[in-house]
Parts: C-alpha cells; structure tokens; sequence
C-alpha cells in the first residue's frame, strides 16, 4: 500500500473518532440530534456549492467543498452504523466489485471502443441485475429525485434502449414545434386560455428543453444555475445604476429599466464582479 493511501486510511480513522466524540454523551447538543434526513438536506446544499466552485473554476474553493460533501458522508454512514448497518469498508467493498462487473471491456473479455458502448455495457449489466419486481424502465420509482433530475434519467434509460432522438438538431425541430403548441394554446390578446392544457404545453416545452441538453452533453441545472447567476448579478447591477442616478428600480419605466439591462449585458463578467467599465 502506498503511504498516501495509508495517510488516507488514518486521516478518515481520525474524522471518525472525531465525529463519534461529537455525537458522544459530553459532545456537541448539534451533533447529537442530527437525523439521516437532516444530513441529506445538507448533502444537497453542499453538492450545489461544490456546484457553484465547478462552475468558477476555482480549484481551492472546489477541495473544500468537497471536503464539507465527504465529511457529511462519513456523518451519514455514522448514523447508518448506528442503526445496525454495514461497515464502512463493506460498502466500500460492495461499490468496488459493481465497477469491476459493470467493466467487462476493461477486466473482461468483453470490448467497448466508445464510450456509448461503455455506457451500453453499463445500462445491459446494471439491467440484469434488477430484479423482476423492479426490472425495466416503465417499472422504475424516480419519484424521490427532483423533477428535473427525474426527467433527465428517464431520457437517459429510454436512450439506451434506442429509443431517442438520432441528434441535437432533431431535438430543436421538436422545440420548435412545443414551441408553436404553447403558442395556440396562449391564443391572442383578451383571449380566455385553458390554464390545465397551457401546464400541459409548458411542461412538454421543458422536458424537451432537457432533452436538448442532454444531447448536448450539457447538464440542464448546471446551465439553468450559470444563466440565474448571471441574471442576479447583472440585476445587481442595475440597482447600483439606478442608485446613481438617485432612482429606485421600482420608480422606473419599464423602456428605463430596459436600457439599465442592456447596459448590465455589455459589461463583461469581470466587470460584473467589480463594478468597473464605462459606462
């Protein structure tokens, strides 16, 4: 064994201890009376931040939210012990064996030239191996992940039985049709609309938005995420303008309040950050 990975083995003997103490009897009151759930709350907001360092590339900022998502890792398995689990390093053991089955074209005799025939291989294993009761997409519970993520998984399974759009330009011609669905439904000006059959339009428009996003090897919340941020802080910044010229947001035209938006959209991104640029 090589000594990094005995420094790993201590360092996560260590963070255990510590954590045992903090959920010990003369411990931390917080600690104490974390539940399962409340730590999958946090394991949440801790990926987006982990998210957020992605995002900005900031390498520094991505160890140490990666840090926080570990820790929490280790606190959830604690909890798992002690309600009678498994121990670490079986389930450790458990997800080694999956990666070596789940790679026959790598510790097998099987061959995969591209990654579509790696992931193929995956989804054909990882299918065999469910049992009856829960085997084939049609059969899956997807009800625990957020919509969005449900949505994209289930595009994902339906593509690797080939049930799926041949490229990305496909997916823009069927946008461009829930487009024109959504628009009939609106009607014109003054018109009364069917708000049940607009949810119907409109929920098909997203879900052919993510469809577009995964042919593109984009994740849809990474880029939802990027395009909110970029509106908060050029919003941001139309506040600091209207301050300027001693006016509120809220005092302003709609034409005013416009032309303070396609100022935020010139800056670049660093100026966004620091305020500089002329105007």
């Amino acid at each position: 064994m090589e000594e990094r990975d005995t420094r790993l083995i201590e360092e996560i003997a260590a963070l255990r201890k510590t954590l045992r103490i903090l959920r010990g009897e003369n411990g931390c009151p917080w600690d104490r009376e974390q539940t399962i759930d409340d730590m999958i709350f946090y394991m949440i907001d801790e990926s987006y931040e982990l998210l957020q360092a992605a995002n900005e590339n900031e390498l520094e900022k991505m160890e140490e939210e990666l840090g926080d998502v570990f820790f929490i890792i280790i606190f959830i398995h604690e909890l798992i012990l002690e309600m009678g689990g498994a121990p670490l390093d079986r389930i450790v053991a458990r997800i080694h064996e999956k990666l070596i089955h789940r790679h026959p074209h790598v510790f097998g005799d099987s061959s995969a030239e591209t990654s579509t025939q790696s992931l193929e291989e995956w989804n054909r294993i990882k299918n065999n191996e469910r049992s009856s009761e829960e085997n084939g997409t049609k059969e899956r519970n997807l009800d625990s992940l957020p919509t969005v993520r449900k949505a994209l998984t289930i595009q994902k399974e339906a593509a690797t039985v080939g049930f799926d759009w041949p490229e990305a330009s496909s997916v823009m011609e069927k946008l461009h049709e829930e487009m024109e669905e959504l628009e009939n439904e609106l009607g014109g000006a003054g018109e009364k609309i069917d708000r049940g059959k607009v949810k119907d339009e409109l929920g098909d428009l997203f879900f052919t938005i993510i469809n577009l996003s995964r042919k593109l090897s984009i994740d849809p919340e990474n880029a939802l995420d990027i395009s909110t941020r970029k509106f908060i802080k050029r919003f941001a910044l139309m506040e600091k303008k209207a301050e300027k010229e001693g006016k509120k947001l809220s005092s302003m035209s709609l034409e005013e309040m416009e032309h303070l938006w396609e100022r935020a959209k010139s800056r670049r991104p660093d100026q966004m950050e620091n305020g500089s640029g002329k105007d």
